[in-house]
Parts: C-alpha cells; structure tokens; sequence
C-alpha cells in the first residue's frame, strides 16, 4: 500500500492489468492498496508472490482472500 494515489497509479500503470487498487482508511488516512491476480487458492496466490519482480517482494506482499478485499472496500 501507499498513501499517494499518485504512486498506486504508477505501478498499475507500469506494472498491467493484473494489478489494480483500491483506497482503504488506515489510521485515519487514506491507504492505496494494490493487488495483483485472481488465482484458484491461497496456495497458488502464495506462490505466485514469490514470482514477483524482486521490488515487489521487498514490500512484504500478502495474499487476501477477494472477501477480505471487498469487506474492505465497503467500509
């Protein structure tokens, strides 16, 4: 995540249409999370953190389940 909308933008932009965000409050602030794919488990989702650029990885990427997300989005 971010707090810049700006800088959520840009890794979508650059990174394609697997990645997507969406705004979330954390600590009382806006928080740009983006997420990457849609995969069958959370054991491929697992595994498929481990194919990101290493970048990516740096950021401690977690897999959520689509319902965590869209609880999320709704608040």
């Amino acid at each position: 995540g971010t707090r810049t909308e700006k800088n959520a933008q840009a890794l979508v932009a650059q990174r394609g249409s697997e990645y997507r965000y969406f705004v979330k409050e954390h600590e009382g602030k806006p928080l740009y999370v983006v997420t990457f794919g849609n995969f069958a488990n959370r054991a491929a989702a697992l595994a498929a953190i481990k194919t990101l650029p290493a970048a990516l990885q740096s950021g401690k990427p977690w897999a959520r389940s689509f319902a965590s997300v869209q609880k999320e989005m709704r608040k």
